[in-house]
């Protein structure tokens, strides 16, 4: 009976290897040419990645082949030895599955398989398929993998029907005592170390090469650490249990590990303003999808990147060095809106919590009018059911504005932009009329892979070869064509705005969800910057501008954007401390992160080896690829940093413990 269990795990083990180093190598191929990494982080790359893999396939063999051959060794017959067979080669079939879905995660969002790939379901089958398809790159991959996939079936159905196993009978104590040794071979190499801990992610971070590091994982590993950190991040886990995590006993250590205390409260207040109290301004927080630094930068007399909303960026508070704190549409919605690190929330078994932590609260208690604008349908994410408990006295979406202008759009994600923003004016005349404040946050969503536009719009002409891309290249100037409709869309809206009676009356703020993933090579170490920088933008009436002496060149990120606009609006009103509001940064000590990992210094990017990669120049584009330590001050903001996170789990999972 043994000689037949070896040959499948020979030909299971082999068919597994050349599979994941292929995968490795095309990625690597691909994607990493301008690493150029040393020999002796190259030969460690393969070796933690052939450890990893055994790892996975050990695993596999004890659970599906060898345990089970312990309970079916004396039946001495070859149908377990046929149901074997077939459950390894689906094994396999699921192993080349995943290897083509992290090459298209690559592909479309720059890294491996993470917590999106469960948005990617969230997000609307429709929809998603709508961007496989107008992606020629993920459509291509897509036909190859069925292709690949059938192929496999094909020749396994063709080789093995009907095809005998010849069992070679042995005494029992002897097949007993080999399968034994397997099996305990087996176990060594599913634990991955001989060392006190098993082989794991930990020891992912061993090379100064970021790329590197990332590919070691094998695709299935990849998911498998997707599905624990969204257990992690799930309310599943408890407020002790975070606790636990970050390694103190009460919430009193934690916040003093956060750095609160009687000089950084956690609620702050905002100072007391009779110009506020009298005349509170409506405010427009304007979330614009995949609106990011690095083609804003490219913007010139040759390539009209920004269109209409350029001469605002000159006029007008526009700081391109900040960070989305989360790398999707909904974990950034979250993060801004709720102070949120823990993902899904909307969809959660947390769904019917109203939050304390809640960005939208302040404005509720100042007696604002308060919308949730999109673009996008209002059942998505299940968001019509839960921002209106967040806060929000109202939620419209897609079918509201197509049916107010009796249209309708072809975009899978959403109505077109120039409706949102049409939409937007008329919102707030309305509330003008009320005489109440408003707040509006507003999302776009016509800058998301398939770009599909009105029929009547017409883009300007775009050098790409002056951007770095061949001329024909037909991917990009679809991707800048999507890019400049949406922000010449707001450009127009905030035309109509200064031109109006109300611009002394309204501040808005804008930034991106994330960067326009795809638009370039993010993988050299000299564009982990570029890889995560989204704008912020102000526009502020005199009398509410406190920005005049804020550097252009200031760094942060988004958990900056509401205390900024809480010290600017709102009158006495407390609000919790997370972040930094804009008028309080000072250059040396300006800070911005990411969750994974990056955090923004005025010097340039620490990546999660700790490692400082300084800008190259005063441009404040490219990164240098030798690294320094970080300073013991940015070290401390950085640990403070985590504190925080955590600290915001935890009171987002125990006021829901409380409620439950």
């Amino acid at each position: 009976m043994l000689s037949p269990i070896y040959k499948q795990t020979l030909v299971f083990t082999c068919c597994s290897l050349v599979l994941f180093v292929l995968t490795r190598l095309g990625i690597l191929l691909y994607f990493g040419a301008d690493q150029h990494p040393e020999f002796s982080e190259l030969l460690n790359f393969w070796i933690l990645g052939l450890r990893f893999d055994m790892k996975l396939i050990a695993t596999v063999l004890l659970l599906v082949l060898y345990l089970p051959a312990l309970l079916f060794l004396v039946m001495k017959n070859g149908r377990f030895l046929h149901v074997t067979r077939l459950l390894l080669f689906s094994v396999f079939l699921i192993f080349t599955l995943f290897s083509a879905i992290e090459t298209g995660y690559y592909l479309f969002f720059g890294n491996g398989i993470d917590l999106l790939i469960f948005g990617l379901i969230d997000d609307g089958t429709s929809a998603v398929i709508s961007s496989i398809l107008g992606d020629r790159r993920l459509l291509v991959l897509s036909l190859l993998s069925l292709f690949f996939l059938t192929l496999l079936a094909y020749a396994y159905t063709k080789a093995y029907r009907n095809r005998p196993i010849t069992v070679q009978h042995t005494t029992l104590k002897k097949e007993m005592a080999l399968l034994l040794a397997s099996i305990v071979i087996l176990a060594l190499l599913a634990r991955g170390s001989l060392d006190t801990f098993p082989l794991s992610r930990k020891v992912m971070n061993t090379n100064d090469n970021a790329f590197l590091n990332s590919l070691i994982l094998n695709p299935l590993w990849h998911f498998y650490y997707a599905v624990r950190d969204k257990n992690e991040n799930d309310f599943s886990l408890t407020s002790a249990k975070i606790l636990s995590i970050a390694g103190v006993d009460n919430l009193a250590e934690l916040l003093q590990r956060a750095q609160y205390d009687g000089n950084r409260p956690l609620q702050q207040t905002t100072p007391h303003n009779t110009l506020l109290a009298k005349h509170p301004p409506h405010v427009i927080f304007v979330l614009l999808e995949g609106w990011s630094t690095h083609p804003a930068l490219e913007h010139g007399a040759h390539n009209d990147i920004l269109g209409a909303f350029a001469k605002h960026a000159r006029e007008d508070y526009f700081f391109p060095s900040f960070f989305s704190n989360a790398y999707g549409t909904n974990p950034t919605i979250e993060n801004l809106l709720l102070n949120s690190p823990i993902k899904g929330i909307s969809q959660s078994r947390a769904t019917k919590t109203s939050f304390s932590l809640s960005s939208i609260l302040p404005f509720k208690r100042q007696g604002y009018h308060t919308l949730f604008l999109s673009g996008g349908s209002i059942s998505w994410r299940n968001h019509n059911q839960f921002w209106p408990r967040q806060g929000f006295d109202a939620y419209i979406g897609r079918s509201s504005i197509e049916k107010h202008y009796h249209i309708a759009c072809d975009n899978p994600w959403g109505v077109y932009d120039t409706y949102l923003f049409e939409y937007l004016k008329e919102q707030l005349l309305e509330r003008v009329q009320t005489k109440q404040p408003s707040f509006t946050f507003v999302l776009t969503t016509n800058n998301h892979s398939p770009i599909r536009l009105p029929a009547d719009f017409q883009s300007p002409p775009f050098d790409l070869e002056a951007l770095g891309f061949d001329a024909s290249d037909t991917q990009h100037y679809d991707m800048l064509r999507g890019y400049h409709y949406q922000i010449n869309a707001f450009g127009m809206f905030l035309d109509w705005l200064k031109s109006s009676p109300l611009k002394d009356d309204v501040i808005v703020v804008a930034t991106g969800d994330h960067i326009l993933k795809g638009y370039s090579d993010y993988f050299a170490p000299t564009m982990q910057y570029l890889k995560y920088a989204v704008p912020a933008y102000f526009y502020l009436p005199k009398r509410y501008d406190r920005l005049s002496k804020v550097s252009k060149e200031i760094v942060g990120s988004h958990d900056d954007l509401f205390p900024t606009l809480y010290e600017l609006a709102l009158s006495g009103e407390h609000y919790y401390n997370f972040g930094q509001p804009l008028m309080y940064k000072q250059p040396p000590t300006a800070f911005g992160w990411n969750e994974q990992q990056r955090y923004l210094f005025q010097e340039g990017v620490v990546t999660p080896d700790m490692k400082l990669h300084r800008f190259q120049s005063k441009e404040r584009k490219y990164l240098h690829v030798n690294t320094l330590p970080p300073t013991p001050f940015q070290y401390e903001r950085i640990q403070q940093n985590r504190y925080e996170i955590a600290l915001k789990k935890y009171l987002l999972v125990k006021e829901y413990e409380q409620e439950h």
